[in-house]
């Protein structure tokens, strides 16, 4: 036990006389350069710290010309002991300087204990610079004695970019450019131009995606089970010939016409439905071979939904004018696709809806066209099929083409006259509807439905059924 004693006494004196001769380790910190009054000499300040053990004997400070090794000042540095620091501000004479911009270095402690060149020796020299130039426009500027900031004909402060014009170029911050150099210039700018245009082109290629109009079923359920000649069976026949919330048929007497109308619990014109997509079709000349159809972009839809939702607190004039640019649109990118032998057929323009389940709600209303008016025969709710959280729906609109003595200038106009109305006839409420116009054939063939104006309207009655079978 007493040997361990022993042991562990020797090994922390071992400890503390190394500890008592661990080495100096002098350190210069960043040295400082001021200018005197009289503009004669230079001063410079830095301080000489011990960061290592005590110091036993004195060493020196010097102040020598970096490239050439000439000693400028040399000063005692005294005995610093561990933590001890030692200031210094030394002068050099501008006069004695061989050129007015030069760098200096500063030696401290460089001897026997510290060596030149030795890893513990590196934080023993700093560098520093006297440049009189710089020093002459400091002393300027605090003088007020600073040359005036130039003038340009153009300045912009923002990127300090100054513009002079002259006779055969310009001058941009002292730089001359003749009038062959501003053309490169510009024709660099053309070519960078153009292919930041081709790059964005191959971007939006390559991740824009396509418009979608995906297929779609209706959602009422077919009940084969219901006799065809019951009021329930013919109102299930009746559901796949509503095409739309319009009457297109012709005014002829005792004629039918059955329309579906989309509206939310509390009865809002197409409360609580969104419209998703919007293309128009066209067949070509030939028939049913091909056809070009136009899949509006999606801001068409969203825009038309927006304009939905405010149009109970808009008048006619207000909801027009929200309307036209929607329709001009619609219009420009379907008359993109039509070529111009087929420009006298029809076009069909299809919507698609999507609507909440338990606040959407789809009504289809049966009317007969007697005594010069349309007269509601009956009204209901189809029975729903398609079980989710959406309920998907479909209108289709057709618009005529070019009529006989129409030049393309008028047909375009007349197209989106038409398809303003039809759209302003889809968002509005039932109130404000306007007459049908009837089968006018310099009108598009969907029409707004009748108002009250237009003849009696009430409830379905067993005669009124009879005449409808």
């Amino acid at each position: 036990m007493v040997r361990w004693k022993i042991i562990v006494l020797i090994f922390l004196s071992s400890i503390a006389a190394a500890a008592q001769i661990r080495p100096r380790d002098y350190a210069i910190s960043l040295p400082r350069v001021e200018f005197s009054a009289d503009q004669t000499s230079a001063l410079v300040s830095f301080v000489v710290s011990n960061q290592g053990g005590d110091a036993i004997e004195a060493s020196q400070v010097v102040i020598l010309e970096n490239l050439s090794g000439d000693i400028q000042v040399m000063e005692d540095l005294p005995i610093l002991a561990n933590g001890g620091e030692q200031a210094y501000a030394i002068e050099l004479r501008l006069a004695d300087l061989p050129e007015p911009d030069l760098f200096f270095k500063i030696e401290a402690g460089i001897d026997d204990y510290e060596l030149a060149g030795s890893p513990i020796a590196r934080n023993n020299v700093q560098i520093f610079r006297i440049n009189q130039a710089d020093f002459a426009d400091a002393n300027d500027r605090e003088r007020g004695n600073a040359p005036a900031a130039p003038v340009y004909d153009l300045y912009v402060p923002l990127v300090n970019l100054g513009i002079n014009f002259l006779a055969d170029g310009i001058e941009v911050n002292g730089s001359r450019y003749s009038g062959g150099d501003l053309l490169g210039f510009a024709g660099v700018i053309l070519a960078a131009l153009f292919c930041l245009w081709l790059l964005s082109l191959l971007l939006r290629l390559i991740f824009r995606r396509p418009p979608k109009f995906e297929p779609w079923q209706p959602p009422y359920a077919v009940s084969t089970w219901y006799d065809p000649n019951s009021a329930l069976g013919r109102r299930q026949s009746w559901q796949f010939h509503a095409q739309n919330c319009t009457i297109d048929a012709p005014r002829l007497p005792n004629q039918v016409a059955v329309i579906k109308r989309l509206t939310d619990e509390a009865d809002r014109n197409l409360g609580g439905w969104t419209i998703k997509a919007v293309r128009t079709v066209q067949y070509d000349i030939y028939g049913r071979i091909s056809r070009s159809e136009v899949v509006m972009p999606g801001k068409i839809g969203k825009r038309l939904t927006r304009i939905a939702k405010r149009a109970p607190g808009l008048d006619r004039a207000e909801l027009r004018k929200a309307i036209e640019p929607v329709a001009q649109r619609l219009c420009r990118y379907a008359l993109g696709a039509v070529e111009k032998q087929n420009r006298m057929l029809p076009l069909a323009m299809d919507m698609r809806f999507e609507g909440l389940q338990g606040e959407a709600r789809v009504h289809f209303e049966l009317y007969q066209y007697r005594s010069d008016a349309w007269h509601l025969i009956d009204q209901w709710e189809p029975e729903m099929g398609k079980l989710g959280a959406r309920i998907p729906e479909h209108f289709t609109f057709s618009l005529n083409g070019q009529l006989p003595g129409e030049n393309y200038r008028e047909f375009r106009a007349r197209l989106r006259e038409d398809v303003t109305q039809l759209l302003v006839g889809l968002v509005s409420e039932r109130e404000v509807d306007s007459a049908l116009a009837g089968n006018d054939p310099g009108h598009a063939q969907a029409q707004s439905e009748p108002s009250e104006g237009d003849g009696e309207w009430w409830s379905a009655s067993p005669d009124d059924e009879t005449d409808a079978r």
